[in-house]
C-alpha cells in the first residue's frame, strides 16, 4: 500500500509538471501569437522595427533588444529615425559574416559561463544571457537582433530553439516583404527621368496644411519652375536633348538645396521645390542661383533658360500645400510673360531677372 501511494504521489506530482508546462507553453504560444499579429500587421521597416521593440520587450520581459543592421545593404536605406542608439546599430555585413554568424539562424550565448559577444557595450555589462537572430538569407544576411537577459539561463545553449528559429523565420520574411513594398513605392514615386519625386509624390500631400507635413510653426517656401525653351530644344536638336535639358534643370537644383527639400517633377518641364525653413529673402537667392546656373549649360549652342514663381508661407499662415504651389505657379506665368529667365515673387511687386 506504501509502495502505491509512493507511486500515486509521484504521479501526481508529474502530471502536475506536465499542466504547468503545458499552461507556460499556451502562454508562450498566446505571446508569440500576438507578436506575430503585430509583425505581419507593420505597414514598413520602420514600423516593424518598433512593434518588434514594443512587443518582445512587453511580452517576453527581455532585459535588452537591439538591431544590429548592415548598413550598406536595403535596410541601410531606410527611414529609422523613431529607433534610437540604444536600438539600432550599423554594422557592415562583413562583422557577420567574419566571425561566421550566419552560419546558423539562432545563437545562444551564457554570459555568465564565460562565452563573449563583441558587439555588446559597456552598458550591457548587467547581461547574463543572450540570443542572437541572424535576419534574411543566411547566404546574404542583412542584420541581428539580439535578446538579452539578467536571468543565466533565459537562454541556455543547451535549449530548444523552435520558437525562436520560427520566430526569426517570420521576422526575417516580414522585413524582407516590408523593403520590397518600400522600394516599390519609391520606384512609384519617382520620376524615372530626372530622379526626382513625381506627381504621385506629392498628392496625398497637396490637401494638407503645410504643418502637416513640415511642422507647426514652420516658414515654408515654394519655387514653380519651367524651361523658357524646351520646345525650341525638342525641335532643333531632337528629344532626347530634350530630356537631357530636363534631367541637367532638375541637377542645377539639387546643387543648391538641401537633401531633404522636396523637389517634384509635375509633368513636363514644370518642376516645384518646397523650402521648409527658408524664408523668402533666401529662397530668393536660391532661386536666383539656379536660374543662373542653368543658363550656364549648353546644349549645343542653347542655353538652359528657366521662369520661376515664388511663393511664401509664413510662421502664422499655415496655409495649404497645394494653395502654396499654386500662388508659386501663377508667379511663373507672370515671369514668363515678362520675357522669361527670371524670378517673380507672387502678390508682390518686386520682380528680379537676369
Amino acid at each position: 500500500m506504501q509502495s502505491l501511494a509512493k507511486e500515486n504521489s509521484h504521479l501526481k506530482q508529474y502530471v502536475t509538471e506536465v499542466m504547468k508546462r503545458l499552461r507556460d507553453n499556451e502562454k508562450l504560444f498566446s505571446r508569440m501569437f500576438k507578436l506575430e499579429s503585430q509583425v505581419l500587421g507593420s505597414t514598413d521597416p520602420e514600423d516593424l522595427c518598433f512593434n518588434l521593440l514594443r512587443g518582445l520587450r512587453s511580452e517576453f520581459e527581455l532585459d535588452m533588444v537591439r538591431f544590429w543592421f548592415d548598413r550598406s545593404g536595403v535596410v541601410g536605406q531606410c527611414k529609422l529615425s523613431t529607433l534610437s542608439e540604444s536600438d539600432l546599430v550599423w554594422i557592415g555585413v562583413e562583422e557577420i559574416e567574419k566571425p561566421g554568424l550566419n552560419r546558423r539562424r539562432i545563437w545562444l550565448l551564457q554570459l555568465s559561463r564565460g562565452d563573449t559577444f563583441d558587439w555588446l557595450e559597456p552598458r550591457d555589462r548587467f547581461l547574463q544571457s543572450l540570443c542572437l537572430m541572424v535576419l534574411g538569407d543566411l547566404s546574404h544576411p542583412i542584420g541581428v537582433i539580439g535578446l538579452g537577459s539578467v536571468d543565466p539561463d533565459r537562454f541556455s545553449p543547451d535549449q530548444s530553439t523552435d520558437f525562436l528559429e520560427h520566430l526569426a523565420q517570420v521576422i526575417s520574411l516580414t522585413l524582407e516583404n516590408t523593403l520590397v513594398r518600400e522600394r516599390l513605392t519609391r520606384i512609384a514615386m519617382t520620376d524615372t527621368l530626372t530622379g526626382t519625386h513625381n506627381r504621385l509624390f506629392f498628392q496625398p500631400h497637396s490637401h494638407q496644411l503645410l504643418s502637416q507635413w513640415f511642422g507647426k510653426g514652420t516658414i515654408v517656401s515654394c519655387l514653380y519652375f519651367d524651361l523658357d525653351n524646351l520646345k525650341k530644344i525638342n525641335d532643333t536638336a531632337g528629344h532626347a536633348t530634350g530630356d537631357q535639358a530636363l534631367t541637367l534643370v532638375s541637377e542645377c537644383a539639387r546643387a543648391v538645396v538641401r537633401s531633404q527639400d522636396p523637389l517634384i517633377r509635375m509633368g513636363g518641364d514644370e518642376f516645384v521645390l518646397l523650402l521648409p525653413g527658408c524664408d523668402a529673402e533666401k529662397a530668393k537667392q536660391l532661386g536666383l542661383r539656379i536660374i543662373k546656373t542653368c543658363q550656364q549649360k549648353l546644349l549645343g549652342d542653347i542655353a538652359l533658360s528657366i521662369s520661376m514663381g515664388l511663393s511664401v508661407s509664413t510662421k502664422g499662415e499655415d496655409k495649404v500645400v497645394k494653395i502654396l504651389v499654386d500662388e508659386a505657379d501663377q508667379a511663373m506665368y507672370v515671369a514668363k510673360a515678362l520675357g522669361g529667365s527670371r524670378l517673380e515673387i507672387a502678390d508682390m511687386d518686386s520682380s528680379d531677372g537676369e
